[in-house]
């Protein structure tokens, strides 16, 4: 899956707390693969580290940005956890992508910043 990390692209994605691996070019799309790096995180309910591992996810496919006119990708692999304490289960890398969104955080305010001197249809031209 995740061949090596790469510190230039994990610093030029901006993706501190990632791991990068596969970086693939296809006709206006480059896709790259990313984990999370951190061992064990906190419920994002009660803060608390008594967690279990509660199954892996299915890698999600999100939008993080535009480059030379070609769209990139994450493809994001997640662990799930479940809270001793509280009981809730979630899934790591909440924030880097909201429940139920199709692109990052990042993508969305770049998004924003296109819409900001310009139409929604011209921005809709230019990115796609």
């Amino acid at each position: 899956m995740l061949e090596s990390q790469d510190y230039g692209t994990t610093i030029l994605l901006g993706l501190k707390e990632y791991e990068v691996g596969k970086v693939t070019e296809s006709e206006g799309k480059i896709i790259v693969e990313v984990r999370t790096t951190k061992k064990k995180p906190a419920c994002p309910y009660c803060n608390s580290v008594k967690l279990y591992r509660h199954g892996s996810g299915r890698t999600k496919r999100v939008l993080h940005s535009w480059t030379n006119g070609k769209r990139v990708y994450l493809e994001l692999y997640r662990q799930r956890w479940w809270c001793r304490d509280c009981g809730h289960s979630f899934s790591d890398g909440a924030e880097l992508v909201r429940t139920y969104s199709r692109m990052t955080r990042q993508a969305e305010q770049e998004d924003l910043w296109q819409l900001k001197d310009r139409s929604f249809s011209q921005a809709t031209r230019e990115l796609g």
